[in-house]
């Protein structure tokens, strides 16, 4: 372990002290601050450990009283229960809707809208009502992904094959989870799977190529509606390359998705997508070159056990706190968004 990383854990201690003593006075806290500010105060108090273990799906910070919320899946209602073991060991009831490539064959966006409103309500009440405390508002859906094959395994959740008509749903179903509040979602939207994820053979290692026409009026058009049009503050990155790099640390992720189309929020890795790196695209030699090089494209949630990588990336100075620092403060722009770190009376 690095002497930083020991000298953190120690200065952590210190720390929890002080800020035990001190909750009344943590600007992070104060709703009518500006919420950049807010983020700096608390990254401010996270020791490094804390920052890494942001890294994941869930940021919450126990230390400082802090509850955030995980991912789910809910492409065509709630997921938890079942056979795919969202619902653990005690499923719960949720209403289920026609997948995705059934709900597209109504033609209908309010329709969508609706169905996701009713998911977002569903999400809302399991996660914070204290009798389950299940769940999450960080939902995996929808899949913005084109359907260019039947022999797809993601066909049944994408909306079909025509960009404008799959950015046209993908729109109504993320702000039927997120709601018109002004400050406050009811969830957070997490389209997948960025870009061009729409093989099945082959598609942890292999490469979509095309032009930059075939990128913005194909491909990319869908994901950019629901982000521009949509509202949309979160993404997952795919499993195959692009033009030969994969899209995991492909730049189009800063200088197309953040630079261009303002997406300030979560982008996170596939499963298993930076173990993907180094074993199928062979892309890097280790799992903390590859971790390093994931935080620099600007993902800032993995779907892998990322903490010893990320620490070697720390140690061998492949990685710098400050890299860390953006990609958590993006985590943290949609905790806040979904009232998590506010007073929950103001919260609605």
């Amino acid at each position: 372990m690095s002497p930083r990383l020991i000298d953190d854990r120690v200065q952590a201690k210190t720390r929890g002290v002080v800020e035990g003593n001190g909750k009344a006075h943590q600007p992070f806290r104060d709703p009518q601050l500006d919420p950049e500010r807010r983020i700096d105060d608390l990254l401010s108090r996270l020791t490094l450990d804390e920052k890494i273990a942001c890294l994941s799906t869930n940021p919450s910070v126990p230390r400082l009283g802090i509850k955030c919320s995980g991912h789910v899946e809910g492409l065509h209602g709630l997921a938890l229960g079942g056979p795919g073991k969202w619902g653990g060991d005690d499923p719960l009831p949720t209403t289920t809707f026609p997948q995705a490539i059934g709900l597209a064959q109504t033609w209908d966006p309010e329709l969508i809208e609706k169905v996701a409103e009713v998911e977002a309500y569903e999400c809302r009440y399991y996660f914070q009502s204290p009798k389950y405390g299940r769940g999450g508002i960080v939902v995996r859906a929808p899949n913005a992904d084109l359907g260019r094959d039947p022999r797809w395994g993601r066909t049944e959740e994408c909306y079909g094959e025509d960009p404008f008509f799959n950015g046209t749903m993908t729109i109504a179903f993320v702000r039927g989870l997120q709601g018109d509040h002004p400050r406050y979602w009811r969830c957070a939207s997490l389209l997948k799977h960025f870009l061009a994820n729409s093989n099945e053979n082959g598609r942890e290692h292999s490469s979509s190529d095309f032009d930059q026409r075939l990128f913005r009026e194909y491909y990319a058009l869908p994901f950019r509606m629901g982000i521009v049009e949509g509202g949309s503050r979160a993404f997952m990155a795919a499993y195959n390359a692009h033009n030969g790099i994969p899209m995991h640390v492909h730049p189009v992720l800063k200088n197309v998705a953040v630079r261009e189309w303002g997406q300030d929020g979560i982008i996170c890795t596939d499963g298993a997508g930076m173990k993907l790196l180094v074993e199928h695209h062979k892309y890097y030699k280790t799992p903390a070159e590859a971790a390093a090089w994931i935080v620099k494209a600007g993902i800032g949630q993995f779907l892998d056990k990322h903490t010893e990588p990320t620490e070697e990336a720390l140690a061998k100075g492949f990685l710098t706190e400050a890299d860390i620092d953006d990609v958590v403060r993006a985590n943290f722009r949609v905790m806040f968004k979904l009232g998590l770190l506010d007073p929950h009376a103001q919260a609605p």
